[in-house]
Formats: C-alpha cells, sequence, structure tokens
C-alpha cells in the first residue's frame, strides 16, 4: 500500500524537524509491513515519535488517520516489534 500517494498525518503545531521525525517514523512502519526492517532501528523511530508527541490520545489520533490512509496499524507494528525479539521484524497482513 506504501506505493499509493496520501499524505502522512501531521500535526499543525509540528516545526519543520517534527514533520520529518514524524515523516521518518511513518516510513518505518510502512517498511515493516512491506519488505521488513530492524527492530532497533524501527523501536528507536518510535522512541523518539513517541517524545515528539507523547500524548497517548494524540498517538492514537495519529495511528487511526495513517491507518485511514495507508492500511497500516502503527499499534500493531509496534505490539509485534515489542513481543518478537529477532534482529529483523516485519509483517504482512492477511488479504482478504
Amino acid at each position: 500500500m506504501s506505493q499509493d500517494v496520501y499524505e502522512y498525518p501531521l500535526m499543525p503545531e509540528w516545526d519543520i524537524s517534527a514533520v520529518i521525525l514524524a515523516t521518518d517514523f511513518y516510513q518505518a512502519v510502512e517498511q515493516f509491513y512491506d519488505s521488513g526492517i530492524e527492530r532497533a532501528d524501527f523501536l528507536s523511530k518510535y522512541q523518539l515519535f513517541r517524545e515528539l508527541e507523547p500524548a497517548k490520545m494524540i498517538q492514537k489520533q495519529l495511528d487511526q488517520r495513517f491507518q485511514a490512509v495507508s492500511g497500516y496499524s502503527i499499534y500493531q507494528a509496534v505490539q509485534y516489534a515489542n513481543q518478537h525479539e529477532t534482529k529483523f521484524i516485519g509483517f504482512k497482513p492477511k488479504k482478504g
């Protein structure tokens, strides 16, 4: 799905460095679903995203908006990463 063209959900108060950080994390989520990613890299980007937006409610809203445009769940990707301690992680959602 990441080959589709869509806009990442961003917060209006974010400055350019925050937008870049969030975009980097969204791309890591796409990579997790599309081809896989190193677990440490993914979790590092997630930690930076959490520091950027510490409010759980806003994180959940961003996840819902991201899933609506991309079809990828940030929550499920993070849960998978936390439950699997392999060096390389990835998950292909079931079609149908």
